[in-house]
């Protein structure tokens, strides 16, 4: 059965994805291989509202980012009738949305990875990993650096 949106969650999604940012931090192409399509554009569209773009039955277009200088990033789902190898994709969001996609990632089985109250390397840092419908994993960070501690002075070349 093909997959379908409700139309009140397409006007929230279009609210929604018009103030949220994500950028793919994969060096690998922004397509991924799927043996079950609908499984893959409900999960993306569930866990990180990505709105589809382009749909057929082989394939489907999700939109990642519409920046304000008109060009727009997408993830390209594409249907194989093998397993795929499994990939990973890296995708960044803006540290005001983690929290709420933290939630819903986690609905879907996300483990997240952060510190708390450190000034150690890297613990502006908010990952978040999952394993998507076929295999391939998911990784979400954010960046925050107001989530760090901040550094002690100890006199270090101050004047007494």
């Amino acid at each position: 059965m093909p997959f379908t949106y409700d139309y009140p969650v397409q006007q929230y999604l279009a609210a929604v994805r018009a103030t949220i940012m994500i950028q793919r931090l994969s060096l690998h192409p922004a397509i991924l291989e799927v043996r079950d399509l609908d499984a893959a554009c409900r999960f993306f569209n569930e866990a990180l509202a990505l709105p589809l773009l382009l749909r057929n039955t082989t394939s489907a277009t999700l939109e990642l980012n519409h920046a304000h200088d008109g060009l727009t990033s997408v993830l390209m789902l594409q249907l194989s009738a093998e397993h795929p190898d499994s990939r990973k994709l890296t995708l960044e969001i803006d540290r005001d949305d983690f929290d709420h996609f933290s939630g819903l990632l986690q609905a879907h089985g996300a483990l997240l990875t952060e510190s708390h109250g450190s000034s150690s390397p890297g613990c502006a840092w908010q990952v978040l990993d999952c394993v998507l419908p076929d295999g391939h994993r998911l990784r979400v960070v954010s960046i925050n650096p107001e989530r760090c501690t901040p550094l002690i002075s100890r006199g270090v070349g101050a004047n007494h």
